[in-house]
């Protein structure tokens, strides 16, 4: 999608990103229904959902090991990091969050694939507004990385996509 940062529930919008900067780049904020940090979205970005049958906690293990072997089977050297990031070495490719709701979990995530870091550094990272007092989620300050810097062979956003869907949904599953 466009640029877009994208707030979570429990998090103060006024502490997390440079708003100022934000106003001057014509970038919205949104504010979504699960919890977790910030994230930003852009035209370099994919993002992804799936829902699933849960009783009980959250189980970010569950939800992120079909992403990382998927992410690993087409040469994405990923694995777990935190509690619900996904990393090349110690860069952030990955954040997500999840709700759970009448026997379901809503499991979302970003891929950080070819972002803009450099408008990403701009709106959060090094400009978190201090004055503001919260108890809100503050977002963690982790260093990024695009996918696309490591990989073996280069490839598009969009056979990217098709190469992650084919690992992770079953042959002749719908999906959109």
């Amino acid at each position: 999608n466009d640029p877009a940062v994208i707030v979570g529930s429990y998090q103060n919008i006024c502490r997390e990103v440079h708003v100022e900067r934000l106003r001057q780049l014509g970038i919205p904020v949104i504010r979504r229904i699960t919890g977790g940090g910030t994230v930003y979205h852009d035209l370099g970005n994919l993002n992804y959902t799936y829902i699933t049958q849960q009783d009980g906690p959250l189980d970010y293990d569950r939800c992120l090991k079909p992403v990382i072997d998927a992410l690993n089977a087409i040469g994405v050297p990923a694995r777990k990091s935190r509690t619900c990031d996904i990393a090349i070495g110690e860069r952030k490719i990955s954040g997500s969050a999840q709700r759970v709701t009448g026997g379901r979990v809503l499991h979302h995530g970003t891929l950080l694939f070819q972002s803009d870091l450099t408008v990403l550094d701009q709106i959060t990272t090094h400009h978190k507004n201090d004055c503001f007092r919260s108890k809100g989620t503050i977002s963690a300050i982790c260093p990024v990385t695009n996918i696309a810097d490591h990989l073996a062979e280069p490839m598009t956003l969009e056979e990217f996509q098709c190469r992650l869907l084919n690992q992770m949904a079953p042959a002749g599953s719908p999906h959109l």
